[in-house]
């Protein structure tokens, strides 16, 4: 099976002809590190997930390149605004290895939901799951050391440091390249 179809598998239970359905919406492609994903203006109408590799949302502030999150295998990823409200995003994506990506769009979502109304819990815990994610993260953030930060983010993403450029993380949190490399030796 998928990484798409068994994360679905976590929320809840997949008949037959839904996981087959859902196995035909999707769709399969590689990309290299590098690859932007997704452009600002652009809207975003996939919701992905990794079979490998990592990705990055980010967007320019003053002309700063600023990551907003990092994506590992088996989580699902978009420009979440944008996907959801239709809008142009504000933020790009960016594979940072190379990957494997399967993706659905919002349309097959729908026509999924009408189909297969069990499916649409699925939509309502993701939509939970993420939004449990950001106001704990974000909330939290907000009155957290740069250590704090970096721990919390090792504890989503273990081996984040020997996968993602240093930068990107530094920008992630907050912080630094220095105070990141700092951080880093204390451990």
């Amino acid at each position: 099976m998928s990484a798409f179809v068994n994360y679905i598998g976590n929320y809840i239970s997949l008949s037959k002809d839904l996981a087959e359905d859902l196995q035909e919406s999707l769709q399969i492609d590689s990309y290299n590190k590098g690859h932007i994903l997704l452009n600002e203006g652009r809207v975003c109408h996939r919701l992905y997930i990794l079979e490998t590799g990592t990705a990055r949302t980010f967007y320019y502030q003053d002309g700063k390149d600023i990551t907003s999150w990092i994506y590992p295998e088996h989580l699902p990823f978009t420009a979440w605004s944008s996907f959801l409200g239709g809008k142009p995003s504000f933020e790009y994506i960016e594979i940072l290895e190379d990957a494997s990506i399967q993706s659905i769009t919002s349309s097959q979502l729908e026509n999924l939901y009408e189909k297969h109304p069990s499916f649409e819990r699925f939509g309502r815990r993701l939509m939970e799951e993420q939004l449990h994610f950001l106001d704990q993260f974000y909330k939290g953030y907000l009155f957290m050391t740069a250590r704090e930060k970096y721990d919390l983010l090792q504890s989503f993403f273990p081996d984040v440091t020997l996968r993602v450029n240093l930068g990107h993380i530094a920008s992630l949190l907050g912080v630094s390249q220095e105070t990141l490399s700092r951080i880093r030796r204390k451990k």
